[in-house]
């Protein structure tokens, strides 16, 4: 096998694992539900096929997602309401519904676009050494 091949095969794996990673962090961060999750998988194979590995732009892709997750919440607590299957959310007050929504989008904050950061960094530096 040639150098060349080798280090483009090398690329490929790290990029497959930088991809997986990102994908298992932000699925940690946002819960790992199935329609929620088939949107991550997407969101990431697209930021890595279109975009560079930046913070910036990985902060991006975190308030992508953050925005998704909150509109499907959003709507499953809508959809839960009218179907009377949540009895007890449509006993609580407006203002409690809206705190526990507020607490759902602050835990899932908890880690921020540099922590994803530095996870990938150790990935591809993980990686790189493995080559070598």
């Amino acid at each position: 096998m040639t150098d060349k091949r080798r280090e483009r095969l090398m690329d490929i794996q790290k990029r497959e694992q930088l991809k997986g990673m990102l994908i298992n962090k932000f699925k940690v961060k946002y819960g790992d539900k199935p329609q929620l999750s088939s949107y991550i998988n997407n969101e990431v194979a697209k930021f890595l096929k279109n975009g560079r590995l930046t913070e910036a732009n990985l902060q991006n892709l975190d308030t992508k997602i953050n925005k998704e997750a909150d509109l499907r919440d959003k709507k499953e607590d809508i959809i839960s309401q009218r179907s009377g299957k949540a009895g007890s959310v449509r006993s609580l007050s407006g203002k409690s519904v809206r705190s526990d929504n507020l607490s759902r989008a602050s835990a899932r904050s908890g880690r921020s676009a540099a922590n994803l950061n530095a996870d990938a960094r150790s990935v591809t530096s993980k990686a790189s050494s493995m080559s070598r």
